[in-house]
């Protein structure tokens, strides 16, 4: 999309792209020769496409990986990923020309495909996740401040997550295999990660995730955090593997998790803690058990008078309060809900194409979808004071309820529920809104008024 002309004139025209990150337009003088602007819109009359895309446009200028590409620029290409993540397209086509007959770029089919192979483009869009990752990190909500324990800590929800097999992929064993995704969310900006990408072959149809983590070196599993930071990685049972906890734990890195059924741990000794802690309710025991590893962990032994369930919980961390490992196991929710929203709102179920660095790709993409919605919504709160209040109305209906029922047993609500009042995903309400409000010049302020109106009629 290009504009002739001087470039403040086009900015204050407002015939700068609505849907775009950049603006381009051909040197007067130059013959030929073109340059490439950054612009910044930040004013009220800017579009809601200016406004979503903006933390992408603030660092573009600065990406080590940014090429000129007159056929399909970068920001475009970035541009184009994000839409399409958004979109409820059911193919790669009928993506392209919704695009295109809603006023963005055009490429050919051909060229976006190719360009979903490219390793500088993989490399890019990992890139501006780094930077996104960073500054959420800045603007958001940390709901840990509150627990100083935790001061030395970076907090990781991990799992995996797997799509169907894209159209094209060659069949294994007479049957096209699922694609194995595999993210992280840090649990205080609650920013997306694509750690990797699960490989496939042989008999293997989808990669375990222990094998995924055993493949990664520490660097990666540390998320690049400082020597002397320690980071804490919160998954699911498919990471237990004590000598792999027990080398992580020499560089920083901690694992929770909860324990398997069929394991025998033999305990070697207690660990005590404050029962009369808030944090350390339901909590029953505290133990150093040993593994047929010659490893000795942590096992905690939670009761949940919620749903009346015993948890058991392991860890090769030894210092933090048991209640409070009880809780960011809780927290590990959060990234079944982000894949819970990428299914289901955003209907990404399914590979866009068939080589490794496109599928790859098309992960960076979804959690930079899930990134930018965070500053969008970050916007919304803070900047317009605009919340989804019948949303935080009915959680906090559906809390006092259950409180209401404990009390009648003599029991309070437990630290884990009441410890946190953040929602833990968008709702529909506003990637409908995002959707529809992408490709049009719809002001900024109309928009969120819009929305504001549409939080309190339905």
């Amino acid at each position: 999309m290009v504009r002739k002309g001087d470039w403040s004139s086009l900015v204050k025209s407002g015939q700068a792209p609505c849907n775009a990150i950049k603006c381009r337009f051909n040197l007067q003088g130059k013959e030929g020769g073109r340059k490439i602007f950054m612009f910044k819109i930040c004013s009220s009359t800017s579009p809601v496409s200016a406004r979503f895309f903006q933390p992408v446009a603030d660092l573009f200028a600065k990406l080590g990986s940014r090429r000129s590409c007159p056929a399909l620029s970068d920001s475009e290409f970035i541009e184009l990923g994000v839409c399409r993540v958004l979109s409820q397209a059911s193919s790669g086509r009928d993506f392209l020309q919704a695009h295109h007959e809603a006023g963005g770029a055009n490429p050919s089919l051909g060229l976006f495909f190719e360009t979903l192979k490219s390793a500088r483009r993989l490399s890019l869009c990992q890139e501006v996740n780094r930077s996104l990752q960073k500054r959420l990190g800045a603007v958001g909500e940390d709901p840990f401040l509150a627990f100083p324990e935790l001061g030395d800590f970076d907090l990781y929800a991990g799992d995996g997550h797997y799509h169907a097999a894209a159209v094209h992929d060659s069949e294994l064993g007479g049957s096209r295999r699922a694609v194995g995704h595999f993210f992280t969310l840090n649990l205080r900006s609650r920013a997306l990660r694509h750690l990797a990408l699960g490989q496939s072959g042989g008999e293997r149809k989808c990669e375990h995730d222990m094998h995924v983590l055993k493949r990664l070196d520490f660097v990666a599993l540390r998320h690049g955090a400082k020597k002397g930071r320690k980071v804490m990685l919160v998954w699911d049972r498919a990471a237990i593997d004590f000598r792999l906890w027990y080398k992580a734990k020499q560089v920083g890195l901690y694992f929770l998790s909860r324990e398997k059924e069929n394991m025998r741990l033999e305990t070697m000794g207690l660990l005590p803690f404050d029962k009369n802690a808030p944090c350390n309710s339901g909590v029953q025991s505290d133990e150093i058990v040993g593994t047929s590893q010659g490893v000795c962990v942590r096992r905690i032994t939670y009761h949940d008078p919620v749903e009346k369930i015993t948890y058991v919980y392991l860890t090769s961390n030894t210092t933090l309060p048991p209640g409070l490992l009880v809780v960011l196991y809780k927290r590990r929710w959060d990234i079944e809900k982000a894949f819970d929203e990428t299914k289901n709102k955003f209907q990404e179920a399914k590979a866009w194409a068939s080589s490794p660095q496109a599928k790859m790709i098309q992960g960076q993409f979804i959690a930079m979808t899930h990134n930018l919605m965070l500053f969008i919504e970050v916007d919304l709160d803070q900047r317009e004071q605009v919340r989804n209040e019948p949303e935080i109305a009915r959680r906090e209906k559906r809390l006092q309820q259950v409180a209401t029922r404990l009390a009648k047993d003599g029991q309070r609500l437990p630290f884990a529920y009441s410890a946190f009042r953040q929602l833990t995903q968008r709702g529909v309400k506003l990637i409908r809104w995002l959707r529809n409000h992408l490709y049009n010049n719809c002001p900024w302020q109309v928009a969120v008024s819009r929305l504001r109106r549409l939080y309190a009629a339905l």
